[in-house]
């Protein structure tokens, strides 16, 4: 690894694996800014101002030609974006732009128009130099920092925000987690003896089902002539009862033009996104 920064790292940082990108980010930044010399760069801690919510993140000594960076609870990629920020009031101090008499207080970003303007160029340029760098750097090394290798395809993103717009619209989710179950099966012969898919309750074939049980013959006929009463008097409805099947009919009518609705809101939403 090439080593770009004299790196001062005060606040016991561990730069194991972010080392490289702090190098790395900084000779992008001297090709595309033009500065000359790299300048020092400081990792601090302080943690008083890190319990305030506007509290520093970072700041440049035009004298001492040093980038300080404040690290308590921030993201590896917030510090190298401030770090962005820095080397372009880096560059313009190197290019005698920050060489101003002016106020110099608190709120000179609005008091001093010169510093003003030297912020919006920091802001402007820092931001999109860490951009240019670190989207370069995925494409170079995508298997390492590319990101959007976790990122759902475009079809299961539209997928998901539909679920989300139907969900909101009808008050009810899907949970895709129990499509998990159908793996379970596969893998457990106590639930699938013969691998086809069926758990073995609703299965006749499975050999679990096919085992002989003892007086299995003898209480056959038992449980036949039980199961054929039973069905009599079901299908016979008590006084004022719903007959059973007429019970079904109603609700699969019922079923069925809920999911007349959900369809037909389904081709709206889908329609809507071409």
């Amino acid at each position: 690894m090439k080593k770009f920064f004299k790196i001062k790292n005060k606040c016991g940082m561990d730069l194991s694996e972010s080392e490289e990108l702090f190098h790395g980010l900084g000779q992008y930044a001297q090709k595309k800014l033009g500065f000359n010399k790299p300048p020092t760069l400081h990792l601090v801690s302080d943690g008083d101002n890190a319990s305030k919510p506007l509290g520093k993140t970072a700041y440049y000594d035009p004298q001492g030609m040093a980038v300080t960076i404040y690290t308590d609870n921030r993201h590896t990629k917030d510090i190298l974006r401030s770090l962005a920020h820095e080397l372009v009031h880096h560059t313009q101090n190197e290019n005698g732009m920050l060489n101003d008499t002016g106020y110099h207080g608190e709120g000179y970003a609005q008091k001093n128009k010169d510093l003003r303007q030297s912020e919006k160029e920091a802001y402007l340029k820092g931001n999109m130099c860490f951009r240019d760098w670190e989207d370069s750097l995925k494409q170079s090394k995508p298997t390492i920092y590319n990101e959007w290798r976790n990122i759902m395809s475009t079809k299961n993103w539209k997928n998901n925000e539909l679920m989300e717009n139907l969900t909101e619209k009808f008050g009810f989710k899907m949970d895709l987690g129990l499509l998990k179950e159908a793996k379970q099966f596969a893998n457990d012969d106590s639930l699938d003896g013969d691998k086809d898919g069926k758990p073995k309750w609703a299965d006749p074939d499975d050999p679990v089902n096919k085992e002989e049980k003892p007086g299995e013959d003898d209480n056959k006929d038992s449980e036949k002539e039980e199961e054929e009463t039973s069905k009599k008097e079901n299908f016979k409805p008590k006084k004022g009862q719903e007959p059973e099947h007429l019970k079904k009919a109603r609700e699969a009518k019922n079923e069925s033009r809920i999911m007349k609705i959900i369809k037909n809101e389904i081709r709206k939403q889908l329609k809507e996104r071409k």
